[in-house]
């Protein structure tokens, strides 16, 4: 029997999984291919981000980012939270531990805000239109 979410919880969920990407044709045909999931038929050679969906609709989707380079340590993997509440589960989470990193370089207009976990891994909340 499936457990009912805590009130707090709301429509926060897990929509997507972002993996970073120094060559995005190598990563899609790995990530579509490991995942069954559905690869974009062109990638731009300047693309700054892939989607690949999964066909049923049921699981997240994967996000590959473009990078320069792939750090060693920590692993370039984040989740997004989507909901369309938020600034609510932004102080939810920071009371919950969550911290704010110094000096993020967001775009000039963006919907999401990058916090951090209580380990330090990056994650972000993306405002997006109630269902």
């Amino acid at each position: 029997m499936p457990t009912k979410r805590p009130d707090a919880i709301g429509d926060l969920r897990l929509a997507t999984v972002c993996v970073n990407a120094t060559d995005m044709d190598r990563a899609a045909d790995f990530w579509s291919a490991a995942l069954g999931y559905r690869r974009p038929d062109l990638i731009r050679d300047n693309a700054q981000f892939a989607k690949l969906e999964d066909p049923d609709g049921t699981g997240p989707t994967v996000l590959l980012q473009r990078a320069e380079s792939i750090p060693s340590s920590p692993t370039p993997v984040h989740l997004d939270l989507y909901t369309a509440d938020r600034d609510t589960h932004i102080e939810r989470l920071l009371k919950l531990g969550a911290t704010r990193p110094d000096h993020w370089p967001y775009p000039a207009e963006h919907d999401f805000v990058v916090l951090r976990d209580t380990e330090g891994n990056e994650f972000c909340v993306i405002n997006v239109a109630a269902d």
